[in-house]
């Protein structure tokens, strides 16, 4: 027992790596393909405005294809059907991401129902049908797989997405709650189920010092919807959906807050504040109270290095709560 257990972590490790070193390849090739094609945005936070390659998420998706495509040689066929299907969830939202990246769809929040016929095949991996409300168990069959489950991976996905604005912001904390997932699950199962884990978290570790402060390369909608995703899938086949909830927090508070002030308030939306001498970030007046970022930096006068902190520090804490309390 102990033998295979060391012979499955092994495997773990490789597929791991692959994903890795092959996003740390792709990074730079995806950005220099980015800037030939020109796609790129203006860097609002700094004082030069210049402009750095979005849509970056691609070296994330070619990292998790390629480590996909060479599991063949270590897992058992099992095992790679159900891979498969986890990570077919993922790879949809992250092509919806490149849509979007490029055409930029006019409607804000069709991004929660676009996907969800999509979202479906999820199901097959979701063994127990019992909806958890915390004082007892209601059993409801097949409507947890087909609208739980799928509405579950939407809304994370989307809450991701929405979490971001500064440099490093979206990557950095979903690494973070990939981590304790990954520690939670590990305390639950073993290392069963982290085979789903182990690719998107390879990717992103890879990934994130492109992307951090300054950024040379911006994950665009295409990494986030891919990672998020993977967060809402990784959550629901491993049975954890108040754990997740709790740890994702910090993101339920920013995406109630940018609901109603863009949908109940009818704000319009200001997307980026403006910058100081001192390089602190000013909101906008009317957005001070549409999302986190906007939040920490009128309460307190902030970089966009101190602000990406301190949002880091502010779900590494739940995270951390989550693990003692779950």
């Amino acid at each position: 027992m102990i033998g295979e257990e060391v012979q499955y972590m092994y495997k773990l490790i490789v597929v791991f790596l692959y994903s890795f070193f092959v996003t740390l390849w792709s990074v730079p090739y995806v950005n220099e393909k980015l800037k030939k094609y020109k796609y790129v945005v203006e860097d609002k936070y700094k004082k030069s405005k210049k402009k750095i390659p979005t849509m970056g998420g691609i070296a994330i998706l070619i990292g998790v294809l390629v480590s996909l495509a060479l599991s063949q040689i270590l897992l058992a066929r099992e095992d790679l059907g159900n891979l498969f299907i986890f990570y077919f969830i993922v790879i949809v939202y992250a092509l919806y991401g490149v849509i979007d990246d490029l055409f930029s769809f006019k409607m804000r929040y069709d991004k929660i129902f676009a996907l969800l016929i999509l979202t479906f095949p999820i199901a097959s991996l979701v063994k127990d049908t019992e909806l958890n409300l915390l004082f007892t168990h209601v059993e409801i069959g097949i409507l947890y797989s087909l609208i739980v489950v799928p509405v579950y991976i939407m809304v994370v996905a989307n809450m991701v997405n929405l979490h971001a604005g500064y440099n490093g912001l979206t990557q950095g904390l979903s690494l973070i709650v990939l981590l304790t997932l990954g520690i939670k699950s590990y305390m639950d199962h073993g290392f069963a189920n982290l085979i789903y884990l182990v690719p998107v978290l390879g990717a992103v570790i890879a990934f994130l010092p492109s992307t951090f402060v300054p950024a040379k390369l911006l994950p665009g909608n295409v990494g986030d919807f891919l990672v998020g995703s993977a967060i809402g899938g990784f959550i629901v086949v491993n049975q954890m959906l108040w754990f997740g909830g709790f740890i994702l927090i910090p993101h339920i508070i920013n995406f109630i807050m940018d609901t109603v002030t863009i949908l109940i308030l009818r704000r319009k939306d200001v997307k980026f504040g403006k910058l100081r001498k001192d390089k602190t970030i000013i909101p906008p007046k009317t957005m001070r109270t549409k999302s986190l970022k906007f939040l920490i930096v009128h309460l307190f006068r902030l970089t966009e290095k101190q602000a990406v902190l301190a949002l880091y520090s502010l779900t590494a804490v739940f995270c951390v709560v989550g693990l003692v309390l779950f």
